[in-house]
């Protein structure tokens, strides 16, 4: 599958819908951490049973392969479900 042509930098954002809990969103922020970023995902909706919550971050972006990385250790995350 070819990925879309992109120019960067630019900004991107990316919706993570993972397991409600502390742990998960440390996992979250540490990955983020790691990569350089100092950006807060913020909760926006919780799951009808409270199991699950989506966060929203948005970020500036350099490079196909940051954008390649971050994403691919976002998506590996315990408690990390889907990642948009």
């Amino acid at each position: 599958m070819n990925k879309p042509e992109l120019e960067f930098p630019l900004h991107w954002e990316y919706k993570i819908i993972a397991v409600r809990s502390d742990e998960a969103f440390a996992a979250i922020l540490d990955v983020m951490k790691n990569h350089g970023f100092t950006e807060t995902p913020r909760a926006s909706n919780v799951s009808r049973n409270g199991s699950y919550v989506t966060y929203t971050v948005r970020m500036h972006i350099e490079s196909r392969e940051i954008l390649d990385s971050l994403g691919a250790a976002l998506a590996g995350c315990e408690g990390v479900k889907y990642l948009l």
